[in-house]
């Protein structure tokens, strides 16, 4: 190799030195202005919001939003508490009906029971303790067990105060031995099932005297002969099966 060969590689290999240092210098100058020029965030202030909202806004949209979380919750608690409501009332119609679904056909058999307690009352002490007097007794004994065990129950009127919402007054009776509007007479049982009224008691009702009592004055109301009569006309109404 020649002196001349070897003078340039040196003066390559200075040359490729030389353009390293220059590249890197100009990277550290870029590097230097690039820090140097880049802005120092600022914290955000209420006076400008990020996306350029108003703060103000944004607080009416929040309790506008919180007003209608309110409203929605009310609107429910109304809806659920309509809810309850309804579904009791369906319960407790259910139950009623359950208990009166057989009103109609108890109505039907108090006619049959009526005349049962009729027979029974006409039939002589000394053929009472016959066999088959003790069967109608014992059919009589367990029909009116059916009707206790559907919820029946008789209407008590004898010796009592005049209920008009349990009692049906046909006829009134003048006299001074019991207080006026109590009950003197019983023409026809009433009775109610499950604590409702399904048939009110026929009854005679006591009047006070009156003070001016004249044999020609006719007396007021109906006679006792014909409060039978139309107790008697009542139960044909209803024979019964």
């Amino acid at each position: 190799m020649t002196d001349e060969t070897v003078e340039e590689n040196e003066d390559q290999t200075a040359d490729a030195g030389s353009t390293s240092a220059d590249d890197h210098a100009r990277f550290e100058v870029k590097w230097r202005k690039k820090e140097t020029g880049s802005p120092t965030p600022r914290p955000a202030t209420d006076e400008a919001a990020p996306g350029g909202e108003d703060p103000a806004a944004l607080r009416r949209q929040l309790e506008e939003s919180q007003q209608q979380i309110s409203d929605l919750r009310d609107r429910w608690q109304r809806s659920a508490a309509d809810l309850a409501n309804l579904r009791r009332h369906t319960e407790q119609q259910r139950g009623e009906m359950e208990q009166f679904a057989s009103m109609l056909l108890v109505m039907d058999l108090l006619p049959v029971l009526d005349n049962f307690e009729r027979a029974i009352a006409t039939i002589p002490g000394n053929l009472a303790m016959l066999t088959w007097i003790q069967g109608v007794l014992l059919i009589e004994r367990h029909l009116r067990a059916i009707l206790e065990h559907r919820g029946v129950e008789e209407i008590e009127a004898q010796d009592k105060p005049f209920d008009p919402h349990r009692h049906e007054a046909i006829s009134e009776r003048e006299t001074g031995d019991v207080p006026a509007g109590q009950i003197v007479a019983v023409l026809q049982k009433g009775y109610t099932m499950h604590g409702r009224v399904i048939r009110p008691a026929l009854v005679e009702v006591a009047r006070a005297p009156q003070q001016d009592t004249s044999a020609a004055a006719e007396p007021q109301g109906t006679s006792g002969q014909d409060a039978q009569d139309i107790a008697a006309e009542a139960g044909a109404e209803n024979p019964g099966p």
